[in-house]
């Protein structure tokens, strides 16, 4: 995409705790197995099964709770920036300033672990994605978030996020490309 013309590019800060949806599924992720290791107390135990049951589930919660606010307590000390370009051809996003070199760190240590699948993931962690005009199959615009989400052709989704200022011309511009 580099030899493209330049059509606009921006920084923004896009912290999942800021996210909506991000928010909300994560209290489904976190939630049904709480609710579900409860059910498995209570289908186990013979006495006092939903007082048990009860503080099973409040100790898994605490220490998920507790898990969840040092991950924040990182992303909020470290940010979590990201860089888009958008061109003729498409649009990228990578990650950018403090991020990037927290995620290298990050990597480093994946794969220093001594564990075959934290390597695996520490070398196929992805800090940057791009998607050309042409493989956009369906585009949703997410007014409140200022969001896009464009949908490629034998892919994952690709998250557009942009600031109050440059939400309408990149809608535009991404509406025009894709005829959507």
């Amino acid at each position: 995409m580099n030899s493209a013309t330049l059509l606009l590019e921006w920084k923004i800060d896009a912290s999942p705790f800021r996210n909506r949806v991000v928010l909300q599924q994560m209290g489904l992720v976190f939630g049904i197995p709480i609710v579900l290791v409860g059910m498995f107390v209570v289908a186990i135990t013979e006495q006092n099964r939903w007082q048990i049951a009860v503080q099973v589930m409040a100790m898994t919660g605490g220490v998920i709770l507790g898990l969840l606010l040092v991950v924040m307590f990182l992303f909020t000390l470290v940010g979590y920036e990201q860089y888009f370009q958008l061109d003729d051809e498409g649009v990228q996003a990578k990650v950018s300033g403090r991020t990037s070199a927290f995620l290298k760190l990050v990597r480093i240590g994946l794969l220093f672990s001594g564990r075959p699948s934290a390597m695996g993931a520490g070398l196929v962690m992805r800090t940057g994605d791009a998607i050309r005009w042409h493989n956009v199959t369906k585009v949703e615009v997410h007014e409140r978030q200022r969001q896009m989400t464009l949908y490629r052709k034998g892919g994952p989704p690709f998250l557009l996020a942009c600031n109050a200022d440059n939400f309408a011309t990149v809608r535009e511009i991404v509406q025009a490309k894709t005829r959507t």
